[in-house]
């Protein structure tokens, strides 16, 4: 029975964890669309990139290696 207790107690620690680096990517996406808008993207561009960090965040894609994929 401990067992299993130990592992709904770190099944729910990964869950929060999970959700808390979401948190922080979602936040650090805003820092670099600001960091984009600094260097006079186009709002469609903008949009466009927001879309795709997303798209890749839910897909459980890193960023930053779609990004390379994508030349961006």
């Amino acid at each position: 029975m401990s067992d299993s207790v130990n592992i709904s107690l770190i099944l729910r620690d990964i869950q929060l964890m999970r959700k808390k680096l979401d948190e922080i990517e979602k936040e650090l996406l805003k820092l670099k669309i600001q960091e984009l808008e600094e260097e006079e993207v186009t709002e469609d561009e903008l949009q466009e990139i927001d879309k795709l960090s997303e798209e890749a965040r839910k897909s459980g894609i890193l960023w930053e290696e779609a990004k390379k994929e994508l030349g961006l």
